[in-house]
This record gives structure tokens, sequence and C-alpha cells, in this order.
């Protein structure tokens, strides 16, 4: 009964506009501004494609369809469409250089300014981990990524994490009625350029340094990982269940991106052509990967 009840109140909030989440855009930060231009994850598509869907570019783990409650040493950490590096037409790679600050863009989705249509979640809308690797393989699996420790000792040792950040970068939202969304609104107004009675949405990011001993005209792969689980006790599920989210990108490394391109909005663009304050300095709630309980036992 009462996974019926959670299934139906999980439907309704989705048709209330709530959806799920994926790393949209990166971008160099310069000073604390958005610089040069653009790039995008793997196989990329853009929402204003034809027949474009959210399924397109979302990916969870545990999959639907496995009726898991927990991430396996099966799940493969990257979607079908990004097991290996590959660019969509007009959406390229992000050029950086070693020691550049990266803003990783993604749309909240209801997941900040609505939390009360998403019972046993954690603050903050959860957590996003960052990893990086010179060595990315087709068949990189979550659970190994998630035991990728800051020094680069932890698991197989092929990668490291970058950074650990709460998914709510306290000045992203969507445009609704709430109580947050609408605070936010007057504290981070977002007109488009011209406009300044215009409203827009205000994207979330994710801000990572990128490693200083990379080599320069080499590709750095990175693995974009949300941890969003529902605690115990939310109705359907006593014991809680697992939901990670993950997008992988591709980095070309360089001396310095190439100058007097244009930024290749996308159609539906943030007009944000600044980073959050504390872009330099972000850390989240919870920086260990493997703190929860479901995921420990694979850090053995």
């Amino acid at each position: 009964m009462y996974s019926l009840l959670y299934l139906l109140l999980t439907a309704l909030l989705c048709g209330q506009g709530l959806t799920h989440t994926w790393n949209e855009q990166l971008t160099v930060i310069e000073n604390g501004i958005f610089a040069g231009a653009n790039g995008y994850p793997r196989g990329y598509v853009s929402r204003t494609d034809p027949g474009f869907n959210d399924d397109m570019m979302t990916y969870l783990l545990p999959p639907v369809a496995s009726n898991r409650i927990r991430v396996d040493g099966l799940d493969l950490l990257c979607a079908p469409t990004q097991r290996t590096a590959n660019q969509t037409t007009n959406f390229p790679r992000l050029q950086v250089s070693p020691g550049a600050y990266v803003a990783m863009k993604y749309l909240e989705n209801g997941h900040v300014t609505l939390p009360q249509n998403q019972p046993g979640k954690s603050s903050a809308a959860g957590t996003v981990f960052v990893f990086g690797t010179t060595q990315p393989i087709d068949s990189e699996m979550l659970t190994d990524v998630l035991q990728w420790t800051t020094d680069g000792t932890g698991g197989n040792q092929r990668g490291r994490l970058l950074t650990s950040q709460n998914f709510d970068d306290n000045r992203c939202y969507q445009i609704n009625s709430g109580t947050i969304s609408t605070a936010r609104q007057k504290e981070f107004p977002n007109p488009t350029v011209g406009q300044p009675e215009s409203t827009n949405e205000q994207w979330c990011e994710t801000d990572l340094i990128i490693p200083t001993d990379l080599e320069i005209d080499t590709m750095y792969t990175i693995y974009w990982v949300w941890q969003w689980p529902t605690e115990p006790g939310a109705p359907g599920l006593p014991d809680g269940k697992d939901e990670y989210y993950t997008t992988c990108s591709d980095l070309d490394i360089v001396v310095r991106p190439t100058q007097g391109e244009p930024s290749n909005p996308l159609p539906q663009q943030d007009p944000q052509t600044a980073a959050v304050s504390d872009f330099q300095s972000r850390t989240a709630y919870t920086t260990n990967p493997l703190s929860t309980s479901s995921i420990s036992s694979f850090a053995s």
C-alpha cells in the first residue's frame, strides 16, 4: 500500500514539473566571470532538439528496471551514450588550462526550491562529487570511482576526487511560486541583457579547479556524480534508497583556450555572466562519497 502511494505521489510531483538533472554545460571562470567558449558533455542532446525528452540525458543508478534500492558492482558509471569520448556536432569539449577554474552548470528542476515535494531527501538537495582521470575506460563502474580519493590513492588508483559540493549552490532557482524561489529571484535577479524587467531561471553550478599537473595537449575525463539518496523511513522506502545521477565529460587541456571564439550559448541559455561568489572555496556537507552505509561495503 505504501509503495503504491509513494509511486502515485512521485507521478503527481513529476506532473508538477519536477524532473531530474544532468550537467548541461561547462565554462571557464576567469576573475569570477564566465569566459570563452562553452564546452559540453559527451553525446550532448540540446533541450531544443526535435523529439528531445529528459531520458536522453538523464542517467539514474541503480536503474529503475533493476528494482534494486542499492547500487552494486554491475552499475556502469556513464550512460550508454557517454561511455566513450564523443561529441555532438556544435557541442564541443571544453578547452581549459591546468590550474583554471571551471563551472559545471545544471538546472535545479525544483530539487532546491521545492524541497517539500521530495520527502526523505537530505538538505541542500544532496551532494555532487566530481572525479577526474587521465585513464578513462568504457566499462567504468560507479562503485570503483566512488572509492577514488583526493590524493589519488583510493580504490584502483586510476583517478582522483576533485571536489565535493552541495547540489544547491545557494543562488540557483527554478522560476516557481515557492518561497525559496521567490526570495532568490529578488536577491539574485537574472534578467536578459537589455531587458531589465525580464526573469530567467538561474542555473546551479559545481565549481572545480583543474589539476595543475596535467600535460598540455591531452584529454582529461571528468565524472559529475550527484548523490541524492532517500533516507530510511520515507513513504514506501523503510530502508531508504540509493539514487545517483551521472554525467561524463572530456576536457582538452591546453596552454590557453583559443581566444575570439563565440560562447556558443544554448537557445535557452541562462544569461548569468558571473560565477557564485564563493566558487573558489565551496565545500559540501558530505565530503566522503563512501559515507553512506549503502555503499561503504565497496570500500573494503
